[in-house]
């Protein structure tokens, strides 16, 4: 497996968090989901290949807990809004002090700086404010014009960034060999 060894901290969150922990849980590498005391079981199947454990964050007990993990893991995968994990004391600057080859890995939706920075970001969100919620038909085959219902669409975009991110899996500058970097892709 390609992630074989590497371990992952996969912060609960909305589906890009967990599907992100998912797939690298798909390709081999070990994923420890914390879940917020209380929570339900994911039965959504994003859940699958990972173990679990539920702190509170908001208490010292469970910052010390999830400091521990970090220090000894690879990767950390974060699903909040800008500014919650420094309001913890555990942000990157703190973290990567503590463990340097950690990958501290932001999925905010409106990434850490601007306007919207400080807002939940979800699809549809995305779509509103790009109007491509306007433009949806022109992505997918319309199979009924009459009533412009959405019909199938081409699943070779996805094959594409597949393929794409198993290429970089190997590539030096990127995955595996990316220790000690900050990531915050914009979803």
């Amino acid at each position: 497996m390609a992630l074989q060894g590497i371990s992952v901290i996969e912060l609960a969150g909305l589906a890009p968090g967990p599907f992100c922990g998912m797939v690298l849980a798909d390709f081999g590498a070990r994923v420890m989901r914390v879940d917020r005391p209380g929570s339900r079981y994911d039965v959504s199947g994003l859940a699958r290949g990972k173990r679990s454990v539920a702190l509170d964050l908001k208490q010292p007990r469970g910052v010390a807990v999830l400091r521990r993990l970090c220090a000894q893991s690879d990767v950390l995968l974060e699903p909040f809004r800008s500014g919650v994990m420094e309001r913890l004391q555990l942000g990157p600057e703190i973290l990567q002090r503590e463990n340097p080859r950690l990958i501290y890995a932001r999925l905010s939706g409106f990434g850490q700086s601007g306007s919207f920075s400080r807002l939940a970001g979800h699809d549809i969100n995305y779509l509103a404010l790009s109007g491509g919620r306007n433009s949806i038909f022109k992505f997918f085959s319309v199979e009924n014009s009459e009533i412009e219902s959405v019909g199938s669409t081409s699943r070779t975009e996805h094959v594409g960034w597949w393929s794409t991110f198993l290429y970089n899996l190997q590539d030096s500058r990127w995955g595996v060999h990316g220790r000690g970097s900050n990531r915050t892709p914009v979803l």
